[in-house]
């Protein structure tokens, strides 16, 4: 039962660092007229902050240090993202198939793995 709510929290904060990075990157560009690329870093690296502390504190209730926990943190995030663009790379552009094909399978793969590696590996 517990592992549910932890796969359910885990869910909860991904949404919600999802939800903070698509506003902050429409406020800025829309709002501030930021270039597109400024824009998606620092709103990737306040959600990233959302995600973190979401997942520190009440995913996982994690004891781990901040500096190991988030220096590993960052690095899944990094290899998930490209894991994201390699995956919508080999089934939109190579195989042919509609880009929602690509980012169903990334939604199967990245999130599952992520979450398999922060229980193991980071918290």
């Amino acid at each position: 039962m517990l592992f549910r709510f932890q796969i359910a929290r885990f869910g909860l904060v991904g949404i919600a660092a999802t939800l903070v990075h698509a506003a902050i990157l429409s406020l800025q560009i829309e709002l501030l007229a930021l270039p597109v690329q400024l824009a998606n870093i620092s709103a990737f690296l306040v959600a990233f902050g959302v995600s973190y502390l979401g997942h520190h504190r009440w995913t996982f209730d994690s004891d781990a240090g901040h500096k190991q926990a988030a220096s590993k943190f960052l690095l899944t995030a990094i290899v998930g993202f490209l894991a994201n663009v390699a995956i919508m790379e080999l089934v939109v552009v190579q195989l042919g198939y509609h880009y929602l094909i690509g980012f169903l399978c990334v939604v199967l793969t990245v999130p599952p793995a992520t979450y398999i590696v922060s229980r193991l590996w980071i918290f």
